[in-house]
């Protein structure tokens, strides 16, 4: 995705950008050939804190909040934002709710770590069994060491969806996109601010909105979708407010 510039001002984001969609925690349906279907966790996502003037970076939970379903693996993110400079290395752990770890989910502890310079999100996979249905757990960022500091969240709640009729009570949608990086003119983009997405019941009337001001957000979760066929597009907004074109249209049936 590019945007134009026109006597010396960004104008307008002409080009576009890849979005997909992938299911978590639904059943009895699935997803459009544009939209892959997987059994992720999902959950609103949180804004991460931006970082310390010192250089130094923060990790953080891309969510508060998860979801997932039964007998699958549920899916924390962990970002590193602002300063990239130098390694970085953060523990995680499970811990106990409701859930019981050995039972109703795989206790999952361990670090992830970044090299100088990388910021790419780390993903940390929980494995959920099918005795967890209306349970939840913890997941926790619980040491860090190197060039960063604690960022927020640093802890999150993973719920497991119930069953109702059937099908998972959860209906939640996982958008995930690439980023601009240059203007139309092949100079670099530098003043991104942001991205809106739009969603709906119909792919001619997606009436939702949801505004992001996290450039390096990438990934999104939507929950609490009523059952149907839900449509997605996202563009790219940079400072000035001026909009991208619109990704393609992706859907997903709940």
């Amino acid at each position: 995705m590019k945007i134009e510039a026109i006597d010396g001002a960004l104008c307008r984001i002409l080009g576009t950008f890849i979005l997909t969609a992938a299911l978590a925690g639904c059943g009895g349906g699935g997803s459009s050939a544009d939209a892959a279907a997987g059994a992720a966790a999902s959950g609103s996502t949180a804004s991460v804190s931006s970082s310390s003037s010192n250089g130094t970076g923060l990790v953080a939970l891309s969510s508060s909040a998860y979801t997932a379903a039964p007998a699958t693996n549920a899916l924390v993110t962990i970002y590193r934002v602002g300063s990239s400079q130098g390694t970085a290395t953060v523990g995680y752990t499970t811990v106990n709710g409701s859930a019981t770890a050995g039972v109703d989910y795989v206790t999952t502890a361990g670090s992830v770590s970044w090299q100088d310079g990388d910021a790419t999100p780390k993903t940390v996979a929980v494995p959920v069994t099918s005795q967890a249905s209306g349970k939840e757990f913890a997941f926790a960022l619980t040491s860090i060491a190197g060039q960063a500091s604690f960022g927020f969240p640093a802890t999150a709640t993973v719920g497991i969806a119930g069953n109702a009729g059937g099908g998972w009570t959860s209906g939640t949608v996982t958008l995930s996109w690439t980023a601009p990086t240059e203007n139309t003119n092949g100079t670099a983009l530098t003043n991104l601010a942001g991205y809106t997405i739009y969603y709906g019941t119909s792919a001619t009337a997606l009436t939702e909105k949801i505004s992001i001001s996290t450039v390096g957000m990438l990934n999104y979760v939507i929950s609490n979708l009523s059952s149907g066929t839900w449509y997605f597009q996202i563009v790219a907004v940079n400072s000035s407010g001026v909009q991208s074109n619109p990704t393609s249209t992706v859907s997903a049936t709940i």
